[in-house]
């Protein structure tokens, strides 16, 4: 897997991998017959959504529960924030993640990575920088959201080694097919294949709920739905419904906890 450490005997040549060292974590995506692994030892996941085209919301809580489930903190990028109408919609559809995100403590940044819009310059790189310094962190996107544009623009010779990586296939065009590691900004940048399907099958229902933070704190010292098992579906006094009718929690957040649960 990516970034996994491991023993190498120096005194053959050429070195020899002897043995893989424990993994402090490990992230993966689970179809049902088929595993990917993504990446391991990784100190943060950095998801890339945008407006345009609209980023799944459903595809944005399957990687929040993959990485949390991980113990893998992390940051959602806004990209292509020039594009004012379509980033508009994609603010109100993130609108119902604000409260995850701020229980989780993960920080949200907007920026614009390779601007379309006449007069926009690129903008957001500094702050993005300062959250990659010295981590390890591993970028997450569904394809179309401009993650391999916003990977050039951080490190310019990511674009170089992708060339180059063309030019040895004798492709002349290259599509990510496996996780690479770059140096980065004292750090390393971990970019994963764009995806339209995250499956979660390798976690229990207890391991999507780290990703779904609202649910513990509507279960509060007030007290807890009436069945410690409850699917927050149609079982009677459920804090979870109560909290979606009287508008505390977003409804549509309920629904993408049925989603998860029923077709992880």
């Amino acid at each position: 897997m990516t970034n996994d450490w491991v023993e190498i005997d120096t005194t053959l040549t050429p070195a020899v991998i002897t043995g893989l060292l424990p993994r402090n974590n490990a992230l993966y995506r689970s179809e049902a017959h088929r595993t990917k692994a993504l990446a391991a030892n990784v100190d943060q996941a950095m998801i890339v959504i945008s407006g345009d085209p609209l980023f799944s919301d459903e595809l944005l809580a399957r990687m929040i529960c993959a990485s949390v489930a991980e113990g893998i903190s992390g940051l959602v990028v806004l990209n292509k924030i020039d594009l004012s109408e379509s980033t508009q919609r994609a603010r109100q559809q993130l609108s119902v993640f604000v409260e995850c995100l701020r229980l989780l403590d993960w920080k949200l940044l907007e920026l614009a990575a390779k601007p379309k819009a006449p007069g926009f310059a690129p903008t957001g790189k500094a702050e993005l920088i300062a959250q990659l310094e010295r981590k390890t962190t591993v970028v997450l996107g569904q394809s179309g959201m401009g993650k391999s544009s916003l990977l050039n623009w951080l490190v310019p010779e990511f674009n170089a080694q992708t060339q180059e990586i063309s030019q040895a296939l004798q492709t002349g065009r290259h599509t990510t097919t496996a996780s690479r590691m770059v140096a980065a900004h004292e750090g390393w940048l971990i970019d994963t294949p764009g995806f339209q399907l995250f499956g979660l099958h390798h976690l229990s229902e207890s391991q999507l709920a780290l990703g779904f933070p609202e649910w513990a704190l509507a279960q509060g010292p007030a007290g807890r739905c009436r069945f410690a098992n409850c699917h927050h579906d149609n079982e009677p006094d459920c804090l979870i419904k109560q909290a979606i009718a009287d508008g505390s929690l977003p409804a549509r957040r309920l629904t993408l906890w049925h989603h998860l649960i029923r077709a992880s």
